[in-house]
């Protein structure tokens, strides 16, 4: 027995707009543009009675497509007129029908925008497929990319997150590799780092991974309870990369305590310089809790368990599903 070939979606989340690849069962290729801010907006031709008005882009929607939708009328300042909701589409007339009166401000050439508080993924979907927002969307495969992360790293407002390494290398990513793109410069300005704080576990592996001191559980156990449970954790040891037993001790009690956000050097960057492996683990960290939280937005507003969701190679998201 064949089972049918779902539609595939290839989704690129900009800071403006959103582009989809939608690719058919069949093997067509549909493209889609779509703001990411998950609005859509249009501007009025003409007026049909108290509460319907006439946008002839609208045409090339599918039918009923807006019905429940809000609508929120502007003026020229872009301040919201009236906002209402959409209680009939006719997509042959391009008509919109709301469920209040139209004052007499909102005339030909009035803008408008129609939402429903979807992300702008979800809305590409529907679009594709023609599906109302009372709709399912049926079982698809999509392949999410997304400039979240760069945005969070380029504003700073990424999550708070505390840099768990060796005791006597607190300092170690600030000091860094001594790169100096500037040789001669004499007043040397560094970003301020990503981390917020950091833990030191009293550890020590040698260059090869034998263990030269084990750090003691019930010491951090004690350590990490004094920190948020909100925080996201980057734990990078020295020498993990050889042995990898006291990174997953540490890891191992912070689950224990409640801690969710965790990223740990020795499984997802094996290097052996410290320094680098510690920058990698830092920014997953950093960043990772972001784009968790979007990806389980669009799976909460999807509103089914089902379809596959993938990270596109430019987005550092490993779950919850790399190809």
């Amino acid at each position: 027995m064949t089972h049918p070939v779902p539609w595939e979606f290839s989704i690129d989340v900009g800071g403006t707009f959103t582009d989809c690849i939608a690719r058919s069962p069949d093997g067509e290729l549909r493209p889609i543009k779509v703001l990411s801010s998950g609005v859509t907006k249009g501007q009025i031709e003409d007026r049909q009675g108290t509460n319907r008005l006439v946008d002839p882009l609208r045409k090339h929607d599918a039918p009923d497509f807006w019905l429940g939708y809000d609508i929120r009328f502007l003026d020229e300042q872009g301040e919201t007129i009236l906002a209402s909701k959409v209680a009939a589409f006719h997509q042959r007339l391009g008509v919109i029908e709301v469920t209040t009166l139209l004052p007499d401000s909102i005339e030909p050439g009035t803008r408008y925008e129609l939402s429903a508080g979807e992300e702008a993924p979800i809305l590409a979907i529907r679009t594709a497929l023609g599906l109302r927002r009372d709709q399912p969307i049926p079982n698809v495969n999509v392949r999410l990319g997304t400039t979240r992360g760069t945005n969070a790293l380029l504003t700073r407002r990424g999550a708070r997150t505390i840099f768990v390494t060796t005791k006597g290398f607190a300092d170690v990513l600030l000091i860094a590799n001594q790169d100096r793109p500037r040789l001669f410069d004499l007043d040397i300005v560094k970003p301020e780092p990503l981390f917020a704080d950091v833990l030191e576990i009293d550890e020590r592996l040698d260059s090869d991974g034998r263990v030269l001191r084990t750090p003691n559980a019930a010491d951090v156990r004690r350590q990490l309870q004094s920190l948020n449970r909100q925080d996201s954790l980057a734990i990078c040891l020295l020498h993990s990369f050889a042995n990898s037993s006291h990174e997953q001790l540490v890891e191992r009690i912070a689950r224990e305590l409640g801690f969710t956000e965790i990223s740990v050097s020795s499984r997802l960057a094996p290097l052996i310089k410290i320094v680098s492996r510690g920058d990698t683990t830092v920014m997953d960290a950093y960043l990772n809790p972001i784009l968790r939280d979007y990806v389980g937005r669009l799976k909460t507003q999807w509103g089914v368990g089902s379809g596959e969701w993938g990270a596109l190679p430019d987005s550092p998201l490993p779950t919850p599903h790399s190809p």
